[in-house]
C-alpha cells in the first residue's frame, strides 16, 4: 500500500490555478487556527481540532471547495450544500476568496468542536 502524501506534497502536485487557491486557503486556516492539525484524509487537505474534523479542501478540476464539517450550524450566505453537516464555498479563482469571511467561518467551525 502506497503511503498517504503529506499536505505539502499534495499541494505541490496540483496544477495551476488550483495549487495557488489551496495555498491561499491553507494560509487562512493555518493563521486563523494555528492549533489545528493538518493532514490528508480522503485524499484531501483536512484540519482537525481535538481529534474532530473541522475544515477540508475538496479539489476538483475547475474549482476548490472550502468545506466546513459542521457548516450546517454556521451562518453564511456563501455556504452551499444539503448534507447533514457539511457545507462548502466554491472557489473558482482568487476573487472568490474573502479572507475575512473565510477566517470567520473557520473560527465559527472551530467553536463547534
Amino acid at each position: 500500500m502506497k503511503p498517504q502524501p503529506t499536505v505539502p506534497e499534495l499541494v505541490e502536485a496540483l496544477g495551476s490555478p488550483r495549487k495557488e487557491l489551496v495555498e491561499r486557503l491553507r494560509s487562512i486556516v493555518r493563521e486563523t487556527l494555528p492549533e489545528a492539525v493538518e493532514s490528508v484524509k480522503w485524499g484531501q487537505p483536512t484540519y482537525t481540532l481535538k481529534g474532530k474534523n473541522v475544515i477540508c479542501f475538496m479539489v476538483y478540476d475547475d474549482h476548490v471547495n472550502y468545506g466546513l464539517f459542521m457548516g450546517a450550524k454556521v451562518k453564511s450566505k456563501r455556504l452551499e450544500g444539503t448534507g447533514k453537516g457539511l457545507r462548502h464555498v466554491k472557489v473558482f479563482g482568487p476573487a472568490d476568496i474573502d479572507e475575512e469571511e473565510f477566517a470567520r467561518l473557520a473560527r465559527e467551525a472551530a467553536r463547534l468542536v
